[in-house]
């Protein structure tokens, strides 16, 4: 597909073009008439560390070791020492001369100037942007100052500069005062292009980002917006316009802006090559750099010295755009395609980045190019990126228009389902209710008892399946409505799976198929769990089973794990099937397919099965896989966790022992039950198996509350729901030590609600343990035994 450049990128690219040929046509080193004339030849300097001079001490001190600074770099590299430097200045003409005098960074902290003629008359200029803006002697974004020259006049001038870390250099150009307006004007035509460009990208992507929703155009042009902001700081803009009159911001503006936009470059190139799915390792380590960063913005944020935050900018601003050279490299290792576009504009601003840094850190010599390496680079990048964000959003409605094919197709698909769906369920309803009706009428017809008892096998039959179909759809729309839960209630897990299979075996020889069953002796006899679905999973993974075997044979095999009070089950399904075709195993546990429905045609059911086996078997966190048996059938692996019931177990345990075996001391007993029958239920079991005891009784909480002050008991049997105060609130108000007895006092509930949740919130109250009702007597006493271990009943007087 053609590319389309817009026609502002092509006016970037002649700028670009035409800024180094406005730029280099300064440099004459020989001719004051030229547009300007370098002074570091005659210049000396003074490399005085952390000394702060004077400038009288500097003046009158002929000690002091001046070096010629045509011998070191212009860039000095990372500093905040104080450097002293001086030249002199002879106008030979007769005629006046006015010069302006360029040095330093326009972010160096202080640069002040100290002319001094002939008869010792000192001239003080001052610059750098830790002072106002307002006060510099020559109102301009640069360190300049401004020197007049009277016919045959000689002049020493001194200037002196201090910075708070970042790169020093140090320029001396000379500029007649006329070239230095048209030099001025050109910079401001150049600098309106590049940050205009630059904001007008912000502005676009963000325009894209609220029309797309996708995150890499607002963190791309949050990234231009901080780049442009960094340059903005560097090119002196920021303290001129935003900060003039210097500070806290001022100061910090280069690193600040610098952090943030490494940050957001990391985060765009992150989103834009989907690292956390193409490649986890470098969306971690992009994650880290992100977290360097902010480490890097709260130290600057926090310490008043930050000197040691330029190279760690420059280290981390490298270490960011290695990452991202290697995150293009895994990309073409993995073939995963990247726009070409993107990577040539990544390519450009590394290359100006690196020169951009490498100069900072002194390690290439100073030219024009190495001072703009970062604005070649960035403006390059942006155009290459913006042709590269353009196919984005090329992709990006190439993607939409798919989907809405995708789903137009999805809705023809699902109308077609649905009429699948109705015929089928029509077929299979009616099929049983034909059946019901007619034996029916031949009951009505034939009066006789013929045959009677086997058609009312038919008839029970025929409504089982006619009941079981209903089930069905009343499960799948539960679950489609999301209103599933788990009815956890302790049942006998034995004789539920012997129903179970019981019903299935007599399916599977009514077929002439074979049926074995393998069920392992560490099984629990009770369980706690939702005794229904478990019904409802291995009736459709048996019914799927037997269904599609023709021939052969269906096993089943359950073993067990115990762990503590919890056991899990491990259920094998195996059968000699037809098997599950590759083109339906990734669609099996899916409700409604076109695939599924074929099979309808040739098998019954309306095909909502392993929907719902997949759907109870995630709501209890187990697993289930079905696969393909390497001879012949499938194999279906279902495991399942719950807890032990372990009442069952203690009532077991007791049940050995006979009643007039159980000793116990005497001791006093509060029941709170507002039941007769159940207080007279209780009454007769503590009579039988515990004649020495004295049982009170309390009709609801707040009695129990008043008969606890002038009673001391040393259990307390309580009920849940009762009027005035219910069980749970009493619980609460012993366990807080609001009532007149041992806040650790044992209390056992006797409830008929046995759910998971009633469970978990009598235990949370602080409850010792729980007996569900009808109350079976040998279970209560042995959770009495239990409890009393850490508590000596008192006898009673």
């Amino acid at each position: 597909m053609r590319q389309i450049i817009p026609q502002g990128l092509l006016i970037w690219v002649y700028v670009l073009l035409l800024y180094p040929l406005v730029s280099n046509a300064q440099f004459d080193q020989t001719d004051f008439n030229g547009e300007t004339i370098s002074l570091r030849s005659e210049t000396s300097v003074l490399l005085a560390g952390q000394k702060e001079y004077s400038f009288d001490e500097i003046r009158n001190n002929p000690n002091l070791e001046f070096v010629p600074l045509s011998g070191l770099e212009e860039n000095l590299g990372f500093s905040n020492d104080h450097y002293w430097m001086k030249f002199s200045l002879e106008n030979r003409s007769s005629k006046f001369k006015q010069y302006y005098l360029e040095t330093a960074r326009p972010i160096t902290d202080i640069v002040n100037l100290y002319l001094v003629d002939k008869n010792g008359k000192v001239e003080q200029q001052y610059s750098g942007d830790k002072m106002p803006f307002a006060t510099k002697t020559i109102q301009h974004r640069k360190s300049i100052f401004d020197i007049g020259l009277e016919p045959s006049q000689k002049i020493q001038g001194y200037i002196h500069l201090k910075s708070d870390g970042e790169v020093v250099m140090l320029p001396m150009r000379l500029y007649p005062e006329t070239n230095f307006f048209v030099l001025t004007y050109k910079e401001q035509v150049f600098y309106g292009f590049f940050y205009g460009i630059l904001i007008l990208a912000c502005l676009i992507y963000l325009f894209f980002f609220f029309a797309l929703k996708d995150k890499a155009f607002v963190y791309y042009a949050l990234y231009v917006l901080f780049i442009a902001l960094m340059q903005f700081s560097l090119d002196g803009f920021f303290h001129q316009y935003f900060t003039p009159q210097g500070g806290w911001l001022s100061n910090r503006a280069v690193l600040l802006t610098a952090f943030v936009s490494l940050f957001f470059f990391g985060k765009y190139g992150d989103t834009f090559l989907d690292l956390k799915k193409n490649s986890p390792l470098l969306h971690k380590t992009n994650k880290f750099f992100g977290f360097a960063i902010m480490v890097g913005v709260a130290a600057l944020a926090l310490s008043p010295s930050f000197e040691y935050c330029y190279p760690l900018a420059n280290a981390i601003g490298i270490l960011v755009l290695l990452h991202m050279i290697v995150s293009l490299v895994v990309m073409k290792v993995k073939q995963i395609k990247v726009d070409p576009y993107f990577i040539i504009g990544i390519s450009f601003l590394v290359l100006g980045f690196i020169v951009f840094i490498l100069n900072n850190f002194n390690t290439i010599p100073n030219s024009f190019f190495t001072d703009n390496g970062a604005k070649f680079g960035i403006g390059l990048e942006i155009v290459f990126l913006s042709i590269s964000m353009i196919n984005r959003i090329r992709d990006l409605r190439m993607e939409n228009e798919q989907n809405q094919m995708l789903a137009l197709q999805r809705a023809e698909d699902m109308n077609e389902i649905k009429s699948s769906f109705l015929s089928n369920i029509s077929h299979e309803l009616r099929t049983p209710l034909n059946l019901i009706m007619g034996v029916a009428t031949s009951l009505q017809e034939n009066k006789e008892k013929e045959n009677l008892e086997e058609k009312c096998k038919m008839l029970l039959n025929s409504s089982k399946n006619l009941l079981g179909y209903i089930e069905d759809i009343l499960d799948f729309t539960e679950i489609e409505k999301g209103d599933q839960d788990l009815k956890e209630v302790p049942f006998n897990l034995k004789s539920t799976l012997s129903k179970v299979i019981e019903l299935q075996e007599k399916k599977a020889k009514a077929k002439g198929l074979d049926f074995n069953t393998s069920i392992s002796s560490a099984l629990p006899t009770r369980i706690v769990g939702d005794k229904g679905k478990l019904v409802q999973i291995l009736s459709h993974i048996l019914d799927n089973a037997i269904k599609f075997t023709n021939q052969g044979s269906v096993a089943i095999a359950i073993d067990c794990k115990k762990d503590n009070d919890r056991a899990t089950l491990n259920f094998t399904i195996k059968d000699t099937g037809i098997g599950i075709s590759k083109e339906k195993m990734s669609t099996i546990y899916e409700s409604f397919t076109k695939k599924s429905f074929r099979d309808k045609r040739e098998f019954s059911g309306l095909g909502l099965g392993l929907y719902i086996v997949k759907t109870y078997v995630d709501l209890q966190k187990g697993t289930v896989n079905l696969k393909n048996n390497a001879n012949q059938g499938t194999i279906c692996e279902l495991n399942l966790g719950f807890e032990i019931d372990e009442d069952q177990a203690l009532a077991s345990e007791k049940s050995k022992t006979a009643p007039s075996d159980i000793t116990m001391e005497t001791g006093n007993i509060l029941y709170v039950e507002d039941n007769k029958m159940n207080q007279t239920v209780v009454k007769l079991l503590f009579k039988k198996n515990w004649s020495n005891a004295k049982l009170t009784i309390a009709n609801h909480g707040k009695e129990a509350l008043e008969i606890m002050k002038e009673k001391h008991f040393d259990f307390i049997l309580m009920d849940l729901q009762m009027p005035e105060m219910d069980g749970f609130e009493t619980t609460s108000i012993i366990r807080k030590g609001e009532a007149d007895c041992d806040p650790q006092i044992p209390i056992i509930v006797l409830t008929a609600d046995n759910t998971s949740q009633t469970r978990k919130k009598i235990f949370e109250l602080g409850a010792n343990d729980l007996v569900t009702k009808p109350v079976n007597g040998p279970l209560l006493f042995a959770k009495i035994n239990k409890n009393a271990s850490t508590k000596k009943i008192s006898k009673v007087a």
